[in-house]
């Protein structure tokens, strides 16, 4: 059984690095006490894998990590002994009752409920929040292999929408779009254009042009600051945040988790 969990990385916080996220990410888990598995052998480790790398000093509203759960873990929320809190559906056994969010239950002997996103994003630093916590089997590729795709929202500074909107058009227009981006230190050109699914304006900020893309994520993963020196090579790019990651299966597109506000029927529950 796995815990896929979707967070937000927002704000200063955007300037940290992907491993740093992971760093921050594991303290978090071992604060609320959720029961993840680790590796064997001399030195253990926590066992957690993530979606795509976000580039440092982008935004996020669709963040993932994944962390397998160690046997026994979840159990059914209508056993006996819960019912009386109004508890219903699997839940999470975590190894600690510190997290802030299970000590506002009401003292009582039996046992205290809160969301995972609740405990999670109550343990991660400002900027960073839990939007939502599902259960998986734990089949099928990696994260990082299963996405298709990402969405995008940057602005562009200085550019007023009417220029945005002509450019856009021109881009879309084009059979081929090269780009230069710096590779292990060398200059690498390619064609972007087939891998820009969608590419529009959306408004404007107070910094400029506000625009909403969905980008291929193979055979590599295209930035949006590509797209920005394509559309308006004298200017740069202002605040780009990433809103999904998207895989693609039987069903069509879709994203590894949904926000909790979306689908509330997907919040798993941890007893602490």
């Amino acid at each position: 059984m796995r815990l896929r969990v979707r967070f937000s990385k927002i704000g200063k916080i955007r300037f940290i690095g992907h491993r740093d996220v992971a760093r921050v990410t594991e303290r978090a888990v071992r604060r609320v006490g959720l029961p993840v598995a680790y590796s064997e052998g001399f030195s253990p480790r926590m066992k957690m894998s993530f979606g795509l790398a976000l580039p440092t000093g982008y935004e996020s509203d669709g963040e993932f990590v994944e962390l397998p759960l160690i046997a026994d873990a979840v159990v059914d929320g209508g056993a006996p002994g819960s019912d009386d809190r109004g508890v219903s559906g699997p839940v999470i056994v975590c190894q600690t009752d510190t997290h802030k969010s299970c000590e506002l239950e009401p003292a009582s002997a039996a046992p205290s409920y809160c969301t995972v996103a609740e405990a999670l994003s109550e343990a991660l630093p400002v900027g960073m929040e839990v939007s939502a916590a599902v259960l998986t089997d734990g089949s099928g590729p990696s994260l990082q292999a299963a996405t298709r795709s990402c969405g995008w929202r940057f602005d562009i500074m200085g550019l007023d929408p009417a220029a945005a909107e002509k450019a856009v058009a021109e881009f879309l227009a084009a059979g081929t779009v090269v780009t230069e981006r710096v590779h292990k230190g060398e200059t690498v050109s390619s064609n972007v254009r087939p891998s820009v699914e969608v590419l529009q304006v959306v408004g404007c900020s107070d910094r400029g042009a506000v625009l909403s893309a969905v980008l291929s994520a193979t055979p590599r993963v295209v930035r949006p600051s590509e797209l920005v020196s394509a559309l308006a090579p004298a200017h740069e790019m202002g605040i780009a945040r990433r809103t999904h990651q998207w895989t693609c299966g039987a069903a069509g597109r879709a994203e590894p988790a949904v926000p909790a506000m979306c689908a509330q029927k997907h919040k798993e529950l941890i007893s602490g």
